[in-house]
């Protein structure tokens, strides 16, 4: 398949996106966690079928790299917040703390099995594959506890927490991938810069230009002008930090976090973007399952199956954590870590970031692991998520509905005082 094919079905996915599978790929066709877009891109790509051909893909990676940056910026956008409800700064700090804690614990799981299984790799190899491996393995995708909400109805103080959980939690992931890049710049300096020097410096480069953003917007918010400089802001956000060889996803994530702090207009900019997630989700989780490679490197099983183990032991850990720290989730069920399993388009971005910057094993391995990690949350993590949320009296919905096509089969009413079964208006997300 040329490029110019390839180039139609990308613009396919993204009408999809945009069209059928609005609402961030809740209400409409499509799993939660986008895994299913990973895999046809997978069984497409050049490690099975063969249909897209590598020069193809190689001719859109930069075009991949500019949507990874532009959903970090979205997801920056909506940090801290759920809908127009801002999360209480406890919950923000509870919630990228135990992301920071799995993505460290798989880590250093990720770091023994490669120094078992890879004694070829170098010290810096496999201390970038290890911080890749757990970048990837630290979140929980909002996308999943959105999906469980909306579908079951669910509501309720135990809903709240683990959809602030949920949403304060991508910070881990890209904190981690923002100082393993910063491990390898490519800038010539005049003196000796540590890496985490590097790394405040990506969050300078995003802080920086999302207040010059904040200040172009003005006082007056203007659709046809905010489009103008939202976009030019990322793009030059992207290409300075890809120059220096830091990470675009980082440093646009600190830009939206900066403009949603300082924009008196957040909620306009908000409404404005957040349409244009679905449109480009789908076709970079095509372009990341066509990258996957299961032969690149004899290691690469092992690591992904200690990522996963320690990803298990980490989440459910979070859970009993929670259950601890949080007056909200004391009596629900000590297995409300395997709920939060699911992970979806952030952590598969960090993965297609990695491979992308490093070629080779080490980012085949991360971006394997990624995949690996949806996939599995996606037969876990929500059904999951369902049955404590059941557990705890907060679902109000069908027991029985299609997994794809989000048409209830058996209805029944809903309880008194709990929210109806109906959809969530056009553009309205609920939680």
């Amino acid at each position: 398949m040329n490029a110019i094919w390839l180039l139609m079905g990308l613009l396919v996915l993204s009408y999809l996106g945009s069209s059928l599978v609005s609402g961030r790929v809740l209400r409409g066709i499509g799993l939660p966690s986008g895994a299913e877009y990973v895999v046809l891109g997978f069984v497409l790509g050049p490690s099975a079928l063969g249909l897209l051909e590598p020069s193809s893909i190689a001719a859109f990676e930069p075009i991949a790299g500019v949507a990874l940056g532009w959903l970090a910026l979205v997801v920056g956008l909506d940090f801290g917040f759920v809908g127009n409800r801002r999360v209480r700064r406890s919950r923000i700090a509870l919630g990228v703390s135990l992301s920071l804690a799995t993505g460290l614990a798989v880590a250093v799981a990720a770091w023994f099995v490669a120094a078992r299984g890879a004694p070829s790799l170098s010290d810096a190899d496999r201390l970038l594959l290890a911080a890749g491996v757990g970048a990837v393995s630290s979140e929980t995708t909002r996308h999943a506890v959105l999906w469980v909400r909306q579908r079951y109805s669910a509501s309720g103080k135990l809903s709240d927490l683990i959809s602030d959980m949920a949403d304060c939690d991508d910070l881990g992931p890209l904190l981690i991938m923002g100082g393993a890049f910063a491990l390898s710049p490519q800038a010539t300096v005049l003196w000796q810069i540590p890496f985490w020097g590097w790394t405040i410096v990506t969050a300078l480069i995003g802080v920086l230009l999302g207040l010059i953003a904040v200040v172009l917007l003005g006082s007056d918010f203007r659709l046809i002008q905010s489009w103008g400089v939202l976009l030019g802001t990322s793009l030059l956000t992207m290409g300075t930090s890809a120059r220096v060889g830091l990470s675009p996803l980082f440093a646009t994530f600190a830009m939206g976090v900066t403009i949603a702090a300082v924009s008196k207009h957040r909620e306009e900019i908000v409404a404005m973007v957040a349409p244009t997630e679905g449109p480009v989700i789908l076709p970079a989780l095509l372009l990341a399952g066509a990258h996957l490679n299961p032969k690149a490197a004899p290691f690469l099983p092992w690591v992904a199956a200690a990522a996963l183990a320690a990803r298990v032991a980490g989440k459910l850990a979070t859970g009993l954590v929670l259950r601890v720290a949080t007056p909200d989730a004391r009596d629900t069920s000590p297995w409300l870590g395997v709920g939060l399993l699911s992970s979806g388009a952030v952590a598969v971005s960090v993965g297609l970031a990695f491979a992308l910057r490093f070629p080779g094993p080490v980012g085949h391995t991360v971006l394997f692991v990624a995949a690996a990690a949806a996939v599995f949350g996606e037969f876990v993590g929500p059904q999951a998520l369902r049955s404590t949320l059941r557990k705890a009296g907060e679902l109000a919905a069908p027991e029985r509905e299609s997994i794809f096509f989000g048409r209830a089969l058996a209805a029944r009413p809903a309880r008194d005082g709990a929210p109806s079964d109906q959809p969530s208006p056009p553009g309205k997300v609920e939680g």
